[in-house]
């Protein structure tokens, strides 16, 4: 898997100087179809299609969809594409710009505020969390970014519901700390919950992507170099992200979302010591992979729930190791409080 796959690294410029990932603008774009009922019950969609009204590889709308999924605005068909949930039967139909609020001819749909900075504003809070407690000054971030304070108390919100963020009894937005007996009860949540939901999900998708999955760890195995961050992180989120979307219980998948805010210190750790120390780990997502190839569904969640166990220990000497990191660069807006 290389860092220049012209697939990987899509995105649109929204405004000089702020590359946005075309995903959220395809998923937003496809999010009001369905609200606003352009999009009927029953509708299939797949890839393809979609991409073609974008002018983009499937890439970025492989991902919507999968979001979208994870969020019960979609489920999956029959192995292959989406439906529209509410419908008797699946519709068939081809679609159109109109489908999708889109003019013929109309430029891609810019992104909104939140949606334009929501990765570096999360990127910033997550390199925070394992270095002590921080209070999150909204006015100075709506600042930094140029942007209202509703649209970072959106942000802020929705770091809340994966619990990156918390407020105190003085309703200031905290960060962290991240501790060693945090990062163990996260740990045996996932253990228990992970295999469940790869259990569910994994029959439901299509064996073309679970290869794909299998061949980006196979690459990235092979690759005689340090791996860059991104790419460490897009592995992670395929074993358990996009392995777990098809799951039919969106509560389970928001519990296991919730409980992967430990994933944070792998992606620290990454930043300043390279990819190599996650090469046991990508030896496991790999045995994972190749269960699930072969259908093997069942070995396939007991080689997930061992993966989570050793991952644990992994990551609880991961974030004693980050503590003697110096505190990287954050913004100002993110001010250290005392414990």
């Amino acid at each position: 898997m290389s860092e220049d796959d012209p697939e990987r690294l899509e995105t649109r410029t929204v405004d000089p100087g702020r590359p946005a990932p075309l995903y959220a603008a395809v998923e937003r774009t496809l999010e009001q179809a369905i609200a606003g009922g352009r999009l009927a019950p029953g509708t299939v969609l797949t890839e393809g299609p979609v991409a073609a009204l974008f002018g983009s590889s499937r890439t970025p709308v492989r991902t919507a969809m999968g979001e979208l999924a994870a969020r019960g605005m979609l489920e999956r068909f029959a192995g292959r594409g989406f439906l529209v949930p509410g419908g008797e039967a699946p519709r068939r139909v081809k679609l159109t710009p109109a489908m999708l609020g889109l003019e013929e001819g109309a430029p891609e749909p810019q992104m909104g505020a939140a949606e334009r900075i929501a990765r570096d504003f999360e990127g910033s809070v997550a390199r925070a969390l394992p270095f002590g407690l921080f209070r999150v000054h909204e006015q100075a971030a709506a600042d930094h970014y140029d942007v209202s304070r509703n649209v970072i108390r959106e942000l802020l919100s929705r770091l809340q519901d994966r619990g990156l963020v918390q407020k105190n009894p003085r309703s200031h937005w905290m960060i962290g700390p991240l501790t060693a007996r945090d990062v163990a009860h996260y740990f045996a949540i996932r253990e228990a919950l992970e295999p469940l939901a790869l259990a569910e999900s994994a029959p439901r998708l299509p064996g073309r992507e679970l290869a794909d999955m299998l061949e980006r760890v196979v690459a990235a195995q092979e690759e005689p170099d340090d791996l860059p961050p991104p790419v460490i992180e897009e592995l992670e989120s395929d074993l358990h992200v996009r392995l777990l979307a098809a799951s039919p219980n969106p509560h389970l998948l928001r519990m296991i979302r919730q409980s992967q805010i430990a994933l944070v210190v792998n992606r620290v750790f990454a930043e300043f010591v390279g990819s190599r120390p996650f090469a046991l780990a990508m030896g496991e997502h790999r045995i994972v992979l190749e269960f699930l190839t072969r259908g093997s569904w069942q070995a396939g969640a007991d080689a997930m729930a061992e993966h989570m166990r050793l991952s644990a220990e992994r990551t609880r000497r991961r974030l004693m190791a980050v503590s003697v990191f110096p505190q990287p660069e954050l913004p100002g807006y993110l001010i250290r409080e005392s414990n």
